[in-house]
């Protein structure tokens, strides 16, 4: 356990490039995850002992045999805190000790962006303020195009043979979470879609906490489950009901701590799917503990794979999540997207028409754009009742059933393959 602690600890004493650790007034914050069954007069007593004290804490406190217990502290710049001098009862209850980073989450796990006008929509189309445009040319414009041709269907549904279970079922009611920088609930497309929702940030569950100053979520919400009305666009699953979990700024930037509390939310308020376009090219213990408490509460999380054109990153490279890697319309390998044995599954990412802060519609390109096509597939899943089947791992073995593999790609740059929606019935 002390071994455990002491690497957690040191591999993150220095901060990854672009990370920030501190704060104004000269403390860094760290991350105190303890074992989950213990609960707040626990953490309490073990921070006392290690003279430290929560300025939050991120635990369920339940009875049962899944929980999750973790507190976030504020040190003196430079301490190198360590639970090893913990004794007696309380020796062993401390499982890892981490700074609380912040940084670029989208940048570093999935999205490349590219602007780009539909046409004769030229007047809601202007690039997005926040997002940077994706360099490097010749991605198909498929996206547009069929847009312009069927005015709901986008390119990615399309190639998913979405349409081909929706007389089955078009996910209703299914929760899914989207973990990210919030929803705009007022889009045209939205509305009426968003349950309610979390802010990680501000610790609100108001609408008004969770609505998005970013444009990133509310993309990714749209290609998850904007409504079936033949206007605008459709998503995978229309009828699923969407709960915007915010837990990055404006920026995008977000701190660790404020992602697994999004996590812990999810799980918690009972989330069916979870959707996380974003990630870290590091990986982090309370995160995977975060992510075990959600699986072992049916909670189906799905990740971008990421944009760095390496490895897989966080958390889509942990075994608890389902990675996407990203597709173009020639079922060839983004040029962008991550790859690995972590890959489960590849999907629509290149010119991926969606839902635009503020209203209407742009066209996105990265791992963050393929993730929520898989996502909505995972509600059209559960809701045919998959998660009664062995609960997360029943759905994962019938997504691998319905995928088909891509003609000459590898394992590790699309998994199973692209999932064929079509093919869910049971």
């Amino acid at each position: 356990m002390k071994t455990m602690i002491a690497l957690v600890a040191a591999a993150l004493l220095a901060a990854p490039a672009g990370a920030e650790t501190g704060t104004a007034s000269g403390t860094e914050k760290w991350i105190v995850t303890f074992r989950p069954t213990v609960k707040r007069a626990g953490r309490d007593r073990a921070l006392s002992a290690l003279d430290m004290r929560a300025s939050r804490h991120i635990a369920t406190d339940g009875d049962s045999e899944n929980e999750f217990s973790a507190a976030v502290v504020e040190l003196p710049r430079g301490a190198q805190p360590s639970a090893d001098s913990l004794s007696g009862e309380l020796a062993g209850q401390v499982v890892s000790i981490e700074r609380d980073v912040k940084l670029k989450w989208i940048e570093s796990a999935a999205v490349s962006f590219q602007a780009a006008p539909l046409p004769s929509m030229a007047a809601v189309m202007e690039s997005v303020g926040r997002f940077q445009p994706s360099r490097g040319g010749g991605a198909p414009r498929a996206g547009l195009a069929a847009l312009a041709v069927r005015p709901e269907l986008t390119w990615g549904v399309q190639r998913l043979r979405a349409p081909a279970a929706w007389q089955n079922t078009m996910g209703r009611g299914v929760r899914v979470a989207i973990i990210d920088t919030g929803i705009d609930t007022s889009h045209p497309d939205l509305v009426g879609q968003v349950d309610g929702g979390y802010s990680a940030i501000t610790k609100s569950e108001a609408p008004t906490a969770y609505q998005d100053d970013n444009g990133h979520g509310t993309h990714v919400a749209g290609t998850v489950a904007a409504k079936r009305n033949d206007q605008g666009v459709v998503g995978v699953a229309p009828e699923a009901r969407l709960y915007a979990v915010k837990v990055l700024d404006a920026d995008g930037s977000g701190n660790l701590s404020d992602v697994i509390d999004g996590i812990v939310w999810a799980a918690t308020n009972d989330m069916q799917v979870a959707n996380m376009s974003l990630g870290a090219p590091f990986g982090s213990e309370t995160m995977r503990r975060a992510l075990r408490f959600a699986t072992g509460r049916g909670t189906i999380v799905v990740a971008a794979a990421g944009n760095s054109g390496g490895s897989v990153g966080y958390p889509g490279a942990y075994p608890e999540a389902i990675a996407v890697s990203a597709a173009d319309a020639e079922d060839k390998l983004a040029a962008f997207s991550s790859r690995g044995p972590e890959v489960d599954f590849i999907a629509p990412g290149v010119d991926v028409v969606s839902s635009k802060m503020g209203g209407g519609f742009a066209s996105f390109s990265g791992t963050s754009m393929a993730a929520p096509h898989v996502a909505g597939v995972v509600a059209l899943s559960v809701a045919q009742g998959w998660t009664g089947l062995n609960g997360p791992d029943g759905v994962l073995a019938q997504l691998r059933r319905a995928s088909r593999p891509v003609a000459e790609l590898t394992a590790e740059q699309q998994g199973a393959g692209m999932i064929d929606a079509g093919r869910l019935t049971r």
